[in-house]
């Protein structure tokens, strides 16, 4: 007997050209091609080549300590506003915008603020504007216009927060200008009395602070109507000469008055407290609103009653000498 053949189906030879198993699946080569065809679309063609692999994607640069600095390039955009973004790397360069579009975009900005008064929207933009400048290593009258723009609209908000941040960027482009020897930009006398205001905030810093800047002022500077009028209110503040600093707060030149009206209230209770020490039995409510220099009798009397003070029973009178405790 013969040998057993190999296991499967065997194969039988019909007659022409089909070859068929004895399981009845036919196996030739036509009918393979055939039954791979079913998987293809009409029209396309089977390569048995390797597919040709895509180019690898272009490696991003890092910001930061490390990775590309500022300056190292320059944007390419004509866009006037973009959205502000956190970026952990170099964005593509028609996506920032090159310091003569920066000044389009700010006068943009400004016109929107006046016509709006968006104030997400506005600082919003000024970010996007100060990033560009960032990014590109930009200085001078640009990024001056940037955060002082953005300073301004802080104050008008009473943004503490963003004021703060605005201020602090600012000292530092205005020294860094000053150590190259460069010029000063055309309100950096105003911003740097705002930022002496800034530092008369927290009571527990004020002398030292206050003397910090009067050390750092040149000649010029201390001349400077600005910076003159800042410096008498803090003669004012240290003297504790209530009627002198009042009177400057109410005259206050530019934005000066926005930036007191983050502290004046602490100035408020300091002088309270002497004006009902002197004034006995009692002090009249529009009396003390005019002295604390509140426009409101309201806003006033709220004042006093946060304060703990004892009003007669018609609330126009204080009595000071329950309100001493």
């Amino acid at each position: 007997p013969s040998a057993p053949g190999p296991s499967g189906p065997k194969v039988v030879k019909l007659s022409g050209s089909s070859v068929v198993s004895t399981s009845g699946v036919d196996t030739s080569s036509e009918a393979l091609q055939d039954r791979n065809s079913r998987f293809v679309e009409k029209g396309t063609k089977i390569s048995l080549k390797t597919a040709a692999l895509p180019p690898p994607p272009t490696e991003k640069k890092q910001l930061g300590l490390g990775g590309v600095k500022a300056g190292d390039f320059r944007g390419t955009s004509q866009e006037l506003e973009r959205p502000y973004i956190r970026l952990h790397f170099v964005p593509e360069a028609s996506t920032i915008r090159p310091p003569e579009v920066l000044k389009q975009a700010l006068a943009l900005v400004k016109q929107k603020w006046v016509k709006n008064n968006d104030y997400q929207h506005a600082t919003e933009q000024l970010m996007a504007v100060q990033q560009d400048c960032r990014l590109q290593g930009v200085e001078g009258a640009v990024v001056y216009d940037a955060y002082e723009t953005h300073a301004r609209i802080a104050l008008e908000k009473a943004d503490l927060g963003e004021f703060s941040k605005c201020i602090a960027c600012l000292t530092e482009y205005y020294d860094r200008a000053e150590r190259k020897g460069q010029p000063q930009g055309t309100h950096t006398n105003e911003f740097i009395a705002y930022r002496m205001l800034h530092g008369m905030i927290h009571d527990k810093d004020f002398l030292f602070t206050m003397s910090t800047e009067m050390r750092e002022l040149s000649p010029q500077q201390r001349l400077d109507s600005d910076i003159g009028f800042v410096i008498e209110v803090g003669k004012s503040i240290m003297a504790g000469e209530y009627e002198s600093f009042f009177r400057l707060y109410t005259s206050a030149p530019k934005m000066a008055g926005y930036v007191i009206d983050f502290f004046v209230d602490r100035i408020r209770t300091e002088a309270l407290r002497m004006y009902v020490k002197a004034c006995q039995p009692e002090i009249s409510v529009d009396e003390l609103k005019q002295l604390l220099r509140f426009e409101k009798r309201k806003e006033c009397f709220r004042f006093l009653r946060d304060q703990g003070m004892v009003f007669s029973e018609d609330k126009r009178m204080v009595d000071t000498k329950a309100s001493r405790g």
